[in-house]
């Protein structure tokens, strides 16, 4: 507990530097950076990667994604790039049929597509209007679920959610998550009014927390499902206290679509 909360303590300043006072180009190469790590994690603890080909094949590629994203390249190029990976995947496929299966061929495109794609999703988030502000919903849904969950689960908990993939989370935990990325989410939507002027939709941000604690639990639970599957504790070590990079942005992947979602349907949570 004690090395969790020293890391966590050194990455938040670290993450304000790189969205607040870095240039605009840095975040599209941290994302990329992440998402590469992120997907060698993945494929390594799946051993959905048998040959080191296949690892630089979806590597280029994952790391591609948010640069091409970035500068708003033409979709012939993305679609280019789409469909030479996947060529290249199947070939590896057709030489050496006995290793490399269907499973691993589309486990492998998946995680070197979604990972990057989902991540990307911070970034459409800052580049909206009032985006500075907006990112924040990001972090503070799964943080704010995930530590409320822990402290709900260990004082509160008694019914398991889903014993078979993740033994320690509880119903109560869950509950308690998704109540305190409310609260917070709300507060923190009190600061935009109070400090910063902006008229405030409270009903739409309780909306977008509530449903955004369920869905980040939701990614929580699918990469336990994984790690279960193929009998592994955590995907990495990289952060100390937390294990890989999924390990501790696995609530996050999927939180950043649905706030990024959310923006653009109802155009901005303020105005």
């Amino acid at each position: 507990m004690k090395t969790r909360v020293i890391v966590a303590l050194l990455l938040t300043p670290l993450l304000f530097v790189v969205l607040y006072f870095t240039p605009p180009w840095v975040l599209p190469l941290t994302i990329s950076a992440v998402s590469m790590l992120a997907v060698h994690e993945l494929l390594g603890v799946t051993n959905f990667v048998l040959k080191l080909r296949i690892m630089m094949y979806s590597l280029v590629f994952t790391g591609m994604i948010p640069v091409f994203d970035y500068f708003d390249l033409p979709s012939e190029l993305n679609l280019l790039c789409v469909f030479l990976f996947i060529i290249l995947l199947f070939i590896e496929g057709l030489a050496d049929p006995e290793n490399v299966t269907f499973e691993i061929v589309g486990g492998t495109f998946i995680a070197s597509y979604m990972i990057p794609t989902f991540f990307c999703s911070v970034m459409h988030v800052f580049q909206t209007d009032n985006g500075k502000f907006a990112v924040l919903f990001v972090f503070i849904i799964p943080i704010m679920t995930d530590i409320f969950a822990m402290f709900t689960g260990m004082l509160f908990g008694k019914r398991k959610l889903l014993p078979s993939i993740s033994p320690k989370k509880t119903v109560e935990g869950s509950i308690g998550g998704i109540a305190g990325s409310m609260v917070f989410c709300v507060a923190y939507g009190f600061v935009l009014r109070y400090i910063f002027s902006f008229y405030v939709d409270f009903v739409l941000i309780a909306a977008l927390s509530l449903a955004g604690s369920v869905i980040g639990q939701i990614g929580d639970l699918s990469l336990s499902f994984i790690k279960r599957r193929f009998n592994v504790k955590d995907f990495g070590a990289i952060i100390p206290g937390h294990g890989g990079v999924l390990d501790r942005f696995d609530s996050l992947l999927f939180v950043a679509p649905l706030v990024e979602i959310t923006l653009r349907t109802f155009d901005v949570v303020w105005t």
